[in-house]
């Protein structure tokens, strides 16, 4: 993207709480970032996934990467930004012919039923409408041993066998993110809904969930216009689920 900034420090807290700190400090000085400005890092010290959630991450190894937007979208209709970029992330592990490629709601890529990827959207409203977002990403991969407190990782290298030169990918993905972002400019939001629900893991699937305490075995159906998932009971009542309402067991 003409005038997009690709920025790296060697090392910081979160590239999402750096990228807003630079944000802060330009608009302070009248000063404007182009969109698709990015910050990556060899090192998050905080590095933070949704909700208290962290994001850990061997030195040098992974891509940790954040990105500045100004979506054209209400504040109603942000879950498009989400499905825009969880699907850009899905077509740069397909560019590398990474296999089964699933996107985990609400912010996770998986792959072969393990984590890969975790996102972290944050959206800066004015009114009803988007003022600006930091999307950041970390997605593991040159990787291989990771924390015994984490359940289920992958990366690329453990998938593939191959090692590969974090600065390209970050490239790559600019590519892609740029081709995706132009069709939501565009308004084509089908677009996004429809693959986001072919890419969705587990989706119309008999899985466990932990909701209210109890384990519920439910099909994932679809999203409601929120961006909540709809799951459907053993008794075939649909319901819509926050993040913060479930845990997929």
């Amino acid at each position: 993207m003409k005038n997009s900034l690709i920025h790296f420090i060697e090392r910081t807290d979160s590239t999402n709480n750096y990228l807003k700190r630079e944000i802060q400090r330009r608009e302070a000085e009248n000063k404007k970032i182009a969109e698709f400005s990015s910050i990556y890092t060899d090192e998050q010290t905080h590095g933070r996934g949704l909700a208290t959630n962290r994001w850990e991450s061997e030195k040098g190894k992974n891509l940790l990467v954040s990105f500045y937007f100004q979506p054209p979208l209400p504040a109603s209709d942000q879950f498009i930004f989400n499905q825009f970029f969880s699907l850009s992330i899905k077509k740069l592990l397909q560019h590398y012919n990474i296999p089964d490629v699933k996107v985990k709601w609400s912010n996770d890529i998986y792959v072969q039923n393990h984590k890969v990827a975790g996102i972290l959207i944050e959206h800066f409203l004015e009114g009803d409408k988007i003022s600006k977002t930091i999307a950041g990403v970390g997605i593991n991969i040159n990787q291989t041993q990771f924390s015994p407190s984490l359940p289920n990782p992958t990366s690329f290298k453990i998938v593939t066998g191959k090692e590969y030169e974090i600065r390209n990918v970050l490239e790559q993905l600019l590519a892609i993110l740029e081709i995706e972002y132009d069709i939501l400019r565009k308004g084509d939001f089908t677009y996004f809904q429809e693959n986001y629900l072919k890419s969705m893991y587990r989706f119309n699937e008999k899985a466990k969930y932990l909701i209210d305490d109890e384990e519920k075995t439910c099909i994932i159906k679809g999203l409601d216009r929120f961006g909540q998932l709809i799951l459907e009971d053993a008794k075939g009542n649909l319901k819509s689920y926050g993040y913060k309402e479930l845990k997929f067991l």
